[in-house]
């Protein structure tokens, strides 16, 4: 009798621990938000869903710098399980760059936390400008304004028609450049303005290792074309390509230049290709 009891209680235990993990597995909040970087202006857009749906009840959601509150929202959620809030990135409470998190609470169990990289907008200036080194005419500057790391070093590659920037990336961030059209420019055959490719790599300036990615163009002028590219941690090598990098090339260094390419075709392809094969 006495065995018997034990067993019931161990039954019993054992039952009740898998109906927790198995409300614990449902009641879940998947969440997410468009972006893993924001600005200032910018609307943060968080959405999501839950797996158990309670009727009129909406869904409670946190924007935490730190300890401190920043925003707060309550969205319903959708019959589906999804819910979205937006919340507008300005004002004096957002004055802090870094690491915000995002806490979503449904029920006392229902609970789950993100996060996203915050900064001040930056349209067209320049923390700094880099000399960048033209073969046998001096340098030309590069402005930037580095988020999240340093700039270790700035070269410019005539025959890819490119610079190559070197980092490093302690967290997420962003690299803001300003361009001067006159030294390094992307144009399309008519003279507007062309994008720009960018390349980005992790571990060593090898062509397999590169990546591309999107970029953002913040600001444009007759002498300038000011770029933002949203990096990660640890990303190393950033590498911008475009149509035209000075000294132009005079009459004789073309001559030059024709007798080298069709040499180098001749033994192998063209060294000029713009994109990694």
């Amino acid at each position: 009798m006495h065995n018997s009891r034990i067993f019931c209680i161990i039954i019993t235990f054992t039952l009740a621990i898998m109906v927790f993990h198995a409300a614990e597995a449902v009641d879940t909040i998947s969440l997410s938000t468009a972006k893993n970087l924001y600005y200032d202006g910018d609307h943060v857009v968080v959405f999501g869903s839950v797996n158990t749906i309670f009727e009129d009840m909406p869904i409670t959601i946190q924007i935490y710098f730190g300890s401190n509150l920043i925003s707060i929202a309550q969205p319903e959620v959708a019959t589906d399980g999804t819910f979205v809030a937006s919340f507008y990135a300005t004002g004096t409470k957002w004055k802090d760059e870094g690491t915000y998190t995002v806490r979503a609470q449904y029920t006392p169990t229902q609970i789950a936390e993100i996060s996203f990289e915050f900064f001040s907008q930056v349209v067209d200036s320049s923390a700094a400008a880099f000399p960048v080194d033209i073969p046998y005419s001096g340098t030309f500057p590069v402005g930037y304004t580095m988020r999240g790391g340093e700039v270790n070093n700035i070269i410019m590659n005539q025959e890819r028609y490119s610079i190559l920037i070197e980092t490093t990336m302690i967290s997420n961030g962003n690299l803001i450049l300003k361009l001067p059209r006159e030294s390094f420019d992307a144009q399309k055959s008519n003279g507007a303005d062309n994008t720009f490719i960018i390349l980005i790599s992790k571990e060593n300036n090898e062509p397999e290792d590169f990546v591309q990615v999107e970029y953002e163009e913040i600001a444009t002028s007759p002498d300038y074309r000011t770029i933002r590219i949203p990096l990660e941690e640890d990303d190393k090598w950033i590498e911008v390509i475009g149509t035209y990098v000075i000294p132009e090339f005079g009459s004789i260094v073309i001559i030059i230049l024709v007798v080298a390419v069709s040499s180098a075709i001749i033994i192998s392809k063209s060294r000029f290709s713009v994109l990694y094969n």
